[in-house]
C-alpha cells in the first residue's frame, strides 16, 4: 500500500484516458474485472470490481485487500470513442487519400528520415500500414486486370460482340473484381490492421 507523508493510501480517484480506440469504455471495464482478480490470485491479494451505476462519466469501483489492510479506487473513463470512431468512417478510398496525406507529412516534416534511424521494431510498425495497404492494392488491382481480360477474351470468342462490348465488359468486370477484393481486405482488417494503423496514425499527423 502507498504512502503519503507518512500516512497509508487508502482511496484513490482513477481517471484513465483510452487511447486511439473506437470501443465502448465497458470494454475496459470487462478487462480490469476479468484480468485483475486474477493478477490478485497471482500475487496474493484480492480485488472485488462493480460497476458504478448511472454514474457519468462511466466507470466503476475496485476494492483492494493486501497485507491485512483495504484500499479503494473510484476509476472513471474519460471517453473519447465517438471521435475516433468519426476518424475511421472514411470508406477504402478515404483511407487511401490518408495514407498519401500522411505520407507527405512524414516526408516534409522529416519525421520519416528520424523514423528510419530507430531500431527495426519501430521502423517496421510504421511502415506496415502503408505497405500493407499498397500490396492490398496492388492484388486487387492485378486480379481485376486479369478478370477484365479474361472477360473481354471470352465475350470476342463468344462472338456476342466486337472489340467495343469486349472492353466494356472487361472494365466492368476489372473494376467489379478489384473493388470485391479491397471490400474483402478490408472486412479482414481484424486480422490484418492494416487501415486500424493507417488511421491512427493519420489522425496523430493532422
Amino acid at each position: 500500500m502507498d504512502r503519503v507523508e507518512g500516512r497509508a493510501v487508502a482511496r484513490r480517484r482513477v481517471f484513465y484516458i483510452p487511447g486511439y480506440d473506437p470501443h465502448h469504455p465497458r470494454r475496459y471495464y470487462e478487462l480490469y474485472r476479468q484480468e485483475g482478480p486474477a493478477q490478485a490470485a497471482i500475487s496474493g491479494y484480492v480485488i472485488e470490481t462493480s460497476p458504478k451505476r448511472g454514474a457519468r462519466p462511466f466507470g466503476w469501483k475496485a476494492t483492494g485487500h493486501m497485507d491485512g489492510r483495504q484500499t479503494e479506487a473510484d476509476f472513471s473513463v474519460l471517453m473519447w470513442s465517438d471521435i475516433v470512431r468519426e476518424s475511421m468512417n472514411t470508406g477504402i478510398v478515404g483511407t487511401y487519400v490518408q495514407m498519401l496525406r500522411t505520407l507527405w507529412i512524414y516526408v516534409s516534416s522529416g519525421a520519416l528520415w528520424r523514423l528510419m534511424g530507430l531500431r527495426k521494431g519501430p521502423v517496421i510498425a510504421a511502415l506496415y500500414p502503408p505497405l500493407m495497404l499498397i500490396g492490398q492494392g496492388a492484388v486487387a488491382v492485378g486480379l481485376g486486370l486479369l478478370a477484365g481480360w479474361a472477360a473481354a477474351q471470352g465475350v470476342e470468342a463468344s462472338g456476342l460482340g466486337g472489340r467495343t462490348a469486349a472492353r466494356l465488359v472487361g472494365g466492368i468486370a476489372a473494376l467489379g473484381l478489384a473493388v470485391a477484393v479491397l471490400q474483402w481486405f478490408r472486412r479482414k482488417d481484424a486480422r490484418l490492421f492494416a487501415y486500424y494503423l493507417l488511421h491512427d496514425y493519420a489522425f496523430s499527423a493532422r
